[in-house]
C-alpha cells in the first residue's frame, strides 16, 4: 500500500469505515471503475460482500453503481465530490451536534425519519436489543446476515419472535438456515418486496420502504415509531397484507405445560401450536369485562377455539383477530389480550394473566 493509500486509510477509519470497506474503495479507486469481480478478487473478499460494502460506500458518496452493466461496475467519484461528501456529513454532524448541547434536556418527538441504510440497521439492533417480550420482523434475506446475532440474542432472552424474511434471494438465504429455532418463534418467508418493519412489545418499532435496506438509493426512507395507538396500525397493515401472504417456514415446540404468560398474545400463539399437535387445554386467567370493567379469575375453563393467524393454519375470523374461546359458567366467552394501544373491541373479555394447562 503506497503511503497515499495509508493516509486514506487512516482518514477513513476515523470516519468509521472498515478495513474491509476501505479496501474495497481502493480496488475501486485505483482503477477509477471495476467490476464486481475484479473488486473481489483485489480486496480479497465475496463478491456479495462487494455488494454490501458497495452500499455502504454509495451511501457516503465515494462510489457509484452501474447496475444496468453486467456484471455490475462501480466506479469512484472525482476526488472533489468524494471529500465534498464527507465535509457535508461533517457540517450535518456540527448542525447536529449543536443542536442537541443546546438542547435543556431530551426530547421524545415520537416520529424521527431515518435514511441512511446503516441508522435504520441501528435503530432495529435497538429495537431487537430492548425487547422483552415480543418482536415483530420483516426485512429483506439480504440484510438478515447484519442482524442475526440480535435476533438470536433476543430469542435467548425468551422474546416471541415473528420473522419474515423476503426478496431479495429469500430462498436462497433462507434454504441456509439449519437453525431457525435459534432465530424465531414462527418464520416465514415471501418473495415479494414489502415495506420494512420492526415492532418492539407493540409500542415501539419503525416502517419504511422496502429499498432503505436493500440498497436502491433514492428517496427511500424509514420512519420510527414509539406510540402504542400507531404501533396498532402498523401491525394491522403488516399481519392483514404481509405475514398472511408469506410461506410458513419454520415453528418452534410450544413450551411445556403448565405454562404462564403475562403476555397474552404468546399464549395464543402457544395455545394454538398445542392444539396443531393435537392437546386439548385448559386455561386458568384473570380477566377484565369488556362491557363492566368488572374483574374476574376464571379457573380450569376448557379451551374451545384458538383464534389467531400467526400460526398456520390460520383460526381468525379477522386478519389481526389474536383471541381464546373459553367455556365459563355462562357458556362460551372470548378473551382477547389487554395491553395498551391493543385494548380488545370485539371480545367479551381482556386477559391480563394467562395459564394454559393439558386437559
Amino acid at each position: 500500500m503506497s503511503m497515499s493509500e495509508q493516509r486514506i486509510a487512516e482518514h477513513l477509519a476515523a470516519f468509521g469505515f472498515s478495513r474491509k470497506e476501505t479496501d474495497t474503495y481502493l480496488a475501486v479507486l485505483r482503477r477509477r471503475q471495476a467490476t464486481t469481480d475484479e473488486v473481489a478478487t483485489a480486496a480479497d473478499v465475496s463478491q456479495g460482500y462487494v455488494y454490501e460494502v458497495a452500499e455502504t460506500l454509495v451511501d457516503r458518496g465515494l462510489l457509484t453503481v452501474d447496475e444496468d452493466a453486467n456484471p455490475a461496475v462501480l466506479r469512484a467519484r472525482p476526488a472533489g465530490e468524494a471529500v465534498a461528501e464527507l465535509s457535508r456529513r461533517l457540517s450535518d454532524l456540527q448542525s447536529a451536534v449543536e443542536d442537541v448541547y443546546s438542547e435543556p434536556a431530551a426530547v421524545d418527538v415520537g416520529f424521527e425519519m431515518v435514511r441512511s441504510r446503516r441508522t435504520v440497521e441501528r435503530r432495529t439492533e435497538r429495537f431487537l436489543a430492548d425487547a422483552a417480550r415480543e418482536v415483530f420482523l420483516v426485512v429483506p434475506a439480504t440484510a438478515f446476515e447484519r442482524l442475526r446475532d440480535d435476533v438470536a440474542a433476543a430469542v435467548d432472552r425468551d422474546v416471541t419472535v415473528y420473522l419474515c424474511l423476503v426478496a431479495p434471494d429469500v430462498d436462497i438465504i433462507a434454504d441456509t438456515v439449519t437453525d431457525f429455532d435459534r432465530y424465531a418463534t414462527v418464520a416465514r418467508t415471501w418473495e415479494a418486496r414489502p415495506q420494512v418493519f420492526v415492532l418492539r412489545d407493540n409500542r415501539a418499532g419503525l416502517v419504511g420502504s422496502h429499498g432503505v435496506l436493500t440498497g436502491r438509493h433514492g428517496d427511500e426512507y424509514a420512519v420510527t415509531f414509539g406510540q402504542p395507538e400507531v404501533a396498532n396500525g402498523f401491525y394491522g397493515n403488516m399481519v392483514s397484507n404481509v405475514w398472511s401472504m408469506a410461506d410458513e417456514r419454520f415453528v418452534a415446540d410450544p413450551p411445556a405445560l403448565p405454562a404462564s404468560f403475562g403476555y397474552f398474545r404468546t399464549g395464543v400463539t402457544a395455545a394454538a401450536r398445542h392444539v396443531n399437535a393435537g392437546r386439548e387445554l385448559v386455561a386458568d386467567v384473570d380477566v377484565v369485562d369488556t362491557g363492566t370493567e368488572g374483574e374476574r379469575r376464571l379457573d380450569g375453563v376448557p379451551v374451545r377455539e384458538v383464534r389467531q393467524s400467526l400460526v398456520t393454519p390460520p383460526t381468525s375470523s379477522f386478519p389481526i383477530e389474536n383471541a381464546l374461546v373459553v367455556e365459563a359458567d355462562q357458556g362460551a366467552v372470548s378473551i382477547g389480550g389487554d395491553s395498551a394501544g391493543f385494548d380488545p373491541y370485539y371480545e367479551d373479555f381482556a386477559a391480563r394473566e394467562l395459564t394454559l394447562r393439558e386437559a
